[in-house]
């Protein structure tokens, strides 16, 4: 059976939701590894901080390159997926970063660079057929 473009896009945001839980990324996993070597609890913040933004560049050019394939129908859906993500990731990581002492930043830190590694796979994923 043979979808319309807009169903097909639609499939393959949510065959990649379903995969990304499948290979979803640990907060303090392999990628925070190395920021666990700081020698300070504001060291580590630091380079989760860079590691975010790394991730943050990819995810921003994985956004577009979606938008860019996307039917028409189905750019008002994304832009809003993408808005409410971020809030909830926001809303999310600073659930991690409410409590008391120092390490809580970094908790926080290491919630938004998970997550938004998280989102650039899922929106790699999402553009392959």
């Amino acid at each position: 059976m043979k979808l319309p473009a807009g169903r097909t896009l639609l499939m393959a945001l949510l065959a990649a939701c379903a995969a990304s839980s499948a290979h979803a990324v640990d907060m303090f996993g392999d990628s925070y590894k190395p920021c666990g070597d700081a020698a300070s609890t504001a060291a580590g913040i630091d380079c989760v901080v860079a590691k975010t933004k790394i991730w943050d560049r990819r995810l921003n050019a994985d956004y577009k390159d979606l938008q860019a394939s996307a039917g028409k129908a189905q750019l008002a859906p994304l832009r809003a997926a993408q808005r409410l993500w971020v809030q909830y990731r926001d809303a999310n990581c600073r659930f991690y970063g409410s409590h008391d002492g120092s390490i809580a930043e970094l908790q926080q830190a290491e919630c938004v660079r998970a997550m938004t590694q998280d989102r650039a796979l899922e929106l790699e994923q999402a553009m392959k057929p």
